[in-house]
């Protein structure tokens, strides 16, 4: 596991996101390292929900991410 993947598992457990929503995001970003970046940052910045993190992945997975 890279640096950033270990800064995303861990800000992701600290939310208290559950552990199959975890485990998808990791597995997802595993395929970018941009993208790794990017939420890197947006977790940082915005501290969002579960609910929100999953619209801000699909929109990574979409190509349609926005910074909102």
């Amino acid at each position: 596991m890279t640096t950033k993947e270990s800064a995303i598992y861990g800000l992701l457990e600290d939310f208290g996101y559950s552990q199959g929503m975890i485990l998808t995001a990791m597995k997802i970003l595993s395929q970018s390292k941009a993208a790794q970046e990017e939420v890197v940052l947006y977790l940082y910045d915005n501290q969002p929900t579960e609910k929100e993190f999953i619209e801000y992945l699909a929109d990574i997975c979409e190509g349609n991410k926005q910074n909102k």
